[in-house]
């Protein structure tokens, strides 16, 4: 079925709905049941309100659990949950026996949604049904191939072609077990796409749900398997292209190798682009600019599709470290991950703040706490305006900070890095980097 307000009903099957939740009935014939995914890429952390009862919340790629319902006609609420900014409204019924899977979609900057229902009866038996959507930009036209896990392409079979939002149930059953999954080009024989091993453990019915990936590696698909919980399993094509890119946090210009090869020449302070590189495990050494290693055979290993930012620092010793970052794949438009690291040797622990208007060190919400040295963690940040502030606290109690920054907002659509560095020009030695 095509994009608009859709209902695709099948009568099928499910053997055990495991996360439905919520029901105390006795008779599962009597309750509806409705789970929401999150399809679309500009919004925030969404969350779901079918009249006054709250389905869950979920960000870009991710669903809530199944909710059990009484069967009625309900007012569908979705609704940004940092801004509060009520996205889409509209009034759905709910059949009794039905399972439907609300998914939000964005076109235009326009939010819209689709529907999928289909019926709680239980008669597969070892079997699963499969249903397909395509949400997709990247490739608005798509053939969905399917075959066993020991087969390749060419035993392939074709299950159906997708247009954009479109909804396709397939009525075939079919055995449980391990299968190949394969995108193409609408009426092209060369897959775009593959994701192997895709397993369908369970006698239910699985939604696949292909999406651009929005993450640093541009141009690649997601294909998002959704169940009964809120746990999506999302397969990335298993011969995509990966990248990283190096920051220099040391106090000299140093040349770059990758298995001897020399990649880069980079400046203190500086960070490079991304550089293309293929899955697998490589030898990442480091020169300086008399051509002596500061850092040998560092073991730098990346996965297909993966994005990872390379971090060049010193310890105490003065002598030279590696820290290989994956950088995530979200979208980073209503929220961003900041990826927060420790490179100021001197501090075991440190404190990172991010105040917002009308609060202050010692009442803001967001934060990364007691970060060791050469540690990171990444934290996610809502839109707003943040000033920044690098903060130390001694065994004794004696509080420093150590480094802040002006109120800013980050750019919707830049990955960011803050870095805590030492910095001998810095009134207190120390300093706060934001890098994207």
């Amino acid at each position: 079925m095509k994009s608009g307000f859709n209902m695709a009903l099948l009568a099928c099957a499910v053997a055990v709905l495991t996360a439905c939740g919520g029901s105390s009935s006795d008779d599962s014939s009597a309750q509806a049941y409705l789970q929401f995914y999150n399809g679309a890429a500009g919004s925030g952390n969404t969350s779901l309100k079918a009249g006054d009862i709250a389905v869950g919340s979920a960000t870009f790629g991710d669903a809530t659990s199944v909710q059990s319902l009484d069967v009625n006609s309900y007012e569908l609420t979705l609704t940004d949950v940092s801004s509060a900014d009520e996205l889409l409204t509209e009034t759905l019924p709910l059949a009794e026996g039905d399972k439907t899977l609300l998914i939000l979609t964005e076109q235009g900057q326009q939010y819209d949604y689709l529907s999928l229902s289909f019926k709680r009866e239980e008669t597969l038996d070892k079997q699963f049904k499969l249903h397909l959507v395509n949400l997709s930009d990247e490739q608005t036209a798509l053939d969905v191939y399917l075959s066993p896990e020991n087969k390749g392409f060419a035993d392939a079979q074709l299950l159906d072609s997708l247009a954009l939002h479109e909804i396709s149930s397939l009525a075939e059953a079919k055995d449980i077990g391990k299968f190949n999954l394969y995108l193409t080009s609408s009426g092209s024989t060369t897959p775009l796409f593959v994701a192997r091993s895709v397993n369908f453990a369970y006698a239910s019915h699985y939604v696949l749900i292909v999406r651009d990936k929005h993450g640093p590696v541009a141009g690649q698909l997601s294909l998002d398997l959704v169940l009964h919980s809120s746990s999506v399993t999302a397969y990335n094509h298993a011969d995509a292209p990966a990248q990283f890119r190096l920051y220099n946090s040391l106090t000299e210009q140093v040349s770059v190798a990758l298995d001897n090869n020399a990649v880069a020449a980079l400046p203190a302070g500086e960070l490079s682009d991304y550089l293309p590189l293929n899955k697998g495990d490589f030898s990442l050494s480091v020169r300086d600019g008399d051509n002596q290693l500061l850092l040998n055979s560092a073991l730098l290993s990346i996965s297909a599709g993966d994005s990872k930012a390379v971090l060049l620092y010193a310890d105490a010793e003065q002598q030279v470290e590696a820290l290989a970052i994956n950088e995530p794949a979200a979208p980073q438009v209503q929220a961003h991950d900041v990826i927060v690291a420790n490179l100021a040797s001197d501090f075991d622990k440190l404190q990172f703040y991010f105040v917002r208007e009308n609060e202050t060190i010692a009442d803001a919400r967001y934060s990364v706490k007691n970060l060791a040295f050469k540690k990171q963690q990444s934290i996610n940040l809502p839109k707003n305006y943040y000033a920044i502030a690098l903060v130390h606290v001694a065994e004794n109690g004696s509080t420093t900070l150590l480094d802040k920054t002006d109120s800013l907002q980050l750019t919707p659509g830049q990955r960011y890095m803050l870095l805590a560095e030492q910095d001998d020009a810095a009134p207190s030695g120390y300093k706060l980097t934001l890098v994207h």
